[in-house]
């Protein structure tokens, strides 16, 4: 089966602003990803949803 579209032979290689500014960007990610996490778990601990004593 033939591919619909051209297979890329040249491909851009990131200059180091946009290295940095990407890095920036995963790490923002990172830290709302994980804010969100402690946010949602600390909820349910408030709420009693987690038991805690086994």
């Amino acid at each position: 089966m033939k591919e619909y579209r051209d297979t890329p032979t040249e491909f851009h290689e990131p200059t180091p602003a946009e290295l940095k500014a990407r890095n920036k960007r995963n790490i923002a990610i990172a830290l709302g990803l994980a804010l969100f996490m402690i946010f949602v778990f600390v909820t349910m601990v408030a709420r009693g949803v987690i038991p805690t004593s086994v």
